[in-house]
């Protein structure tokens, strides 16, 4: 049952070419750069040309490819991922450029700070960050947490965490639930916070109608109320938070681009003494929600 690796890549017409091409690649061990340079290498053993046609029919059924391979690569670094958690996309690279952005500031000016991520999914953006600042050779982040609702998907950050030796705290629990007792509270009032949340925004109807996405866990992508309703209940824990104690704290929330508007007058009336800024992603669309307290 031996068969090249031309043979194998025009085995299924219903994926991308690129698709095969990198799939195949997983298989074998192998770059894209290795199966492309070697058409007429023959995969002899069976299993793995059974694999290989097994991933391509499953690709052809729409399932992600990083699900398929298990892993997906976001700012440079590679990162396991499974059906459990969101798949990473460039766009939230742009709120870790801010993120590295607002830290240097504070580094320069040797300001201790609490870093939280809410809804933390494979863990890539505090795993991204920690890395980053490790790299710096200079340490702000007193504490560092990251939150999900789902325990599986705090597995699969876990993991990425162990992998890329970066040390989180993880906690379960529903957006700052967790993070939201006496003790704690007492712990990160000494320093400045960021928080960092990639919810839950799409609406049920832009789900249902883009098919690339229903293989994702619906937990991680849609939210009621506009797509705003884990949002709103984030920023009133944070309004609570402020009220009560005397904090300095800027959040990085990513949208959808039409959501821009809703979300500056949700903010508005939450936190009407924050300033508010909106960054564009590569496309030139309302990415991620800037606000600033204190």
């Amino acid at each position: 049952m031996s068969k090249t690796i031309q043979q194998l890549l025009q085995s299924n017409k219903k994926i991308a070419r690129l698709d095969a091409e990198l799939l195949l690649a997983h298989v074998l061990g192998k770059s894209r750069e290795w199966v492309l340079a070697h058409p007429d290498y023959e995969v002899c053993k069976v299993f793995k040309v059974i694999k290989f046609l097994k991933l391509t029919r499953k690709r052809a059924q729409d399932i992600p490819l990083a699900y398929l391979t298990k892993h997906k690569e976001f700012f440079g670094l590679d990162f396991f991922v499974n059906k459990n958690v969101l798949i990473p996309r460039p766009d939230t690279e742009i709120m870790v450029e801010e993120v590295l952005s607002l830290i240097t500031y504070h580094i320069t000016h040797n300001t201790p700070i609490t870093l939280i991520d809410v809804g933390t999914g494979s863990g890539c953006i505090p795993i991204v960050i920690a890395k980053s600042i490790r790299k710096s050779g200079l340490s702000v982040i007193r504490n560092f947490f990251a939150i999900d609702i789902s325990r599986k998907a705090l597995r699969v950050a876990k993991i990425n965490a162990k992998k890329h030796n970066v040390k989180i705290n993880f906690l379960h629990g529903n957006l700052l639930s967790p993070l939201i007792n006496q003790s704690t509270i007492k712990l990160i009032n000494q320093s400045t916070i960021i928080i960092t949340a990639n919810l839950p925004y799409l609406t049920n109807e832009q789900f249902t109608q883009e098919s690339s996405i229903q293989n994702e866990p619906r937990l991680a992508l849609v939210a009621e109320e506009s797509g705003l309703a884990l949002y709103r209940e984030l920023l009133k824990q944070i309004q609570s938070l402020l009220t009560a104690y005397s904090l300095q704290l800027t959040a990085f929330f990513e949208i959808d681009p039409n959501q821009s508007q809703s979300i500056t007058k949700l903010i508005k009336s939450l936190l009407p003494n924050s300033e508010i800024e909106i960054k564009k992603d590569l496309a030139g669309l309302d990415r991620v929600v800037i606000i600033k307290n204190g």
